[in-house]
């Protein structure tokens, strides 16, 4: 596909050792280390932060985490170099972006500037910070560094290593990251102390073992569910992350969906309304299982293609006309319910359970607003979509009751895949009959 997270602009700052990193009593040899050094530094930040290990299991109702850092976590790839596509209309991708709720954008560094360069300023202008990715592994890294911070010097979420370079064709690739990624990580250290560098990502994670472990950079995963529930695939990308010696901390670069259902060259496909079902459960899940970013590939359709055969004009949130499939919807509608609070809440421990025949089996996920209020998450794992068969599944509903410890108020009840308005609402209760399906359900209270 195309080509990690960062941290916010009031996180610490790794500071080079007296002397500096690029004086001239340093070998390369060291500078290499300092690089390294410094990135296990901000990693350490990193995971000190709101986000578990990767590998925790999915937080059940008593984890609670923060709603804030939850909407942070949603990123979105975009193309705006692919001028000959949908992307050339520049304008209308930062609309759609604004409109989505977004604020985080992964793309390609901007090297040569231009006409990349362009549509980057636009987004920052926009308030949308970016991941930018390696866009030739022939040019050196440090002018394409540079080119990025003339372009956005404010506005870089993290560097990013080569993309699925093990699917280049070329047998030379682990020789080429391993003598790429170094020199990236050195130039990020030397031009933008601080900001994180994210690793390479592969098609075949299993190639992630034909590399050095100590190579720079997050671990990056590119989990596609291949038309089937987000969560297995969350899982196993999980999995193999944990299985990385020393492994620093987890992004999904790429994740998605596409709707070209008479592709049978590529990955299977999901309609439309079943990637509206399954989005959310994707980003709510990658975040309770560590994930410091998903990017979802991609915002938009690049180009026309009505016969539904190509898979790679089919994986956007937008049709290639810009008007929205139902997965932009819900994902805008679970970013609006997320920060939509009914007003300040109490801030002490919220006792809460629920019951029911099944009700071990739904997954849950407690984010905490910093007024005190919470948006309490709830969604099973389950199919809506026959991806042999190509055809919708039902799942059966399971009606469950969730009890509260104390008076909850203001109580509203959001289902984003079928609504973009809330669903219900209580002024106040300590209890809550559901019925679940095979979507997301928010419960937000204080």
């Amino acid at each position: 596909m195309i080509p990690p997270m960062a941290e916010s602009p009031d996180s610490p700052r790794v500071e080079p050792p007296d002397g500096g990193a690029g004086g001239p009593a340093v070998s390369i040899r060291m500078a290499l280390a300092l690089v390294v050094a410094a990135i296990a530094v901000v990693v350490l930040v990193v995971a000190l932060s709101t986000n578990p290990k990767p590998g925790s299991p999915t937080p059940l109702g008593e984890r609670e985490r923060s709603a804030e850092a939850f909407v942070g976590s949603i990123g979105v790839v975009v193309h705006l170099n692919y001028v000959d596509t949908a992307y050339g209309r520049q304008a209308d991708v930062i609309a759609g972006l604004r409109e989505l709720g977004v604020s985080h954008i992964r793309d390609a560094m901007p090297s040569p500037v231009e006409p990349l360069g362009i549509g980057l300023r636009a987004a920052s202008q926009a308030g949308i910070r970016a991941t930018l990715a390696t866009g030739d592994v022939n040019r050196d890294p440090a002018a394409a560094v540079a080119d990025a911070l003339k372009v956005v010097p404010h506005s870089v979420d993290a560097f990013e290593g080569p993309n699925e370079l093990d699917n280049s064709g070329d047998p030379a690739w682990p020789a080429t990251l391993s003598a790429y990624m170094p020199k990236l990580g050195l130039a990020v250290f030397r031009q933008a102390r601080g900001t994180p560098v994210i690793g390479p990502s592969f098609v075949n994670p299993a190639n992630r073992s034909r590399i050095s472990p100590d190579l720079p950079g997050l671990i990056n995963g590119h989990p596609y569910p291949g038309g089937a529930p987000p969560e297995p695939a969350l899982s196993a990308a999980v999995r193999e992350a944990d299985a990385v010696p020393g492994s620093r901390g987890l992004v999904f670069t790429e994740t998605g969906y596409h709707n070209a259902l008479r592709d049978s060259a590529n990955q299977p496909p999901a309609s439309e309304a079943a990637a509206a079902v399954y989005f959310p459960r994707l980003l709510l899940d990658a975040f309770g299982l560590g994930a410091r970013r998903t990017f979802i590939y991609e915002l938009l359709d690049e180009k026309p293609d009505p016969g539904l055969t190509d898979s790679q004009q089919h994986f956007g949130l937008l049709r290639n006309d810009f008007s929205p499939k139902p997965a932009f919807a819900a994902i805008r509608t679970l970013i609006a319910a997320v920060r939509r609070s009914p007003g300040p809440g109490n801030r002490d421990r919220l006792d809460w359970s629920l019951s029911g025949a099944g009700a071990r089996g739904v997954t849950r996920l407690t984010l905490l607003r910093r007024d005190g209020s919470r948006v309490l998450a709830l969604w099973r794992p389950v199919s809506v979509w026959d991806r042999e068969a190509v055809r919708p599944e039902s799942p059966a509903e399971l009606p469950v009751t969730l009890r509260f410890g104390r008076q909850v108020h203001d109580l509203v009840v959001w289902r984003p895949s079928t609504s973009g308005s809330p669903v219900e609402s209580r002024p106040s209760t300590r209890r809550l009959p559901v019925t679940l399906g095979g979507d997301v359900v928010l419960v937000s209270l204080r």
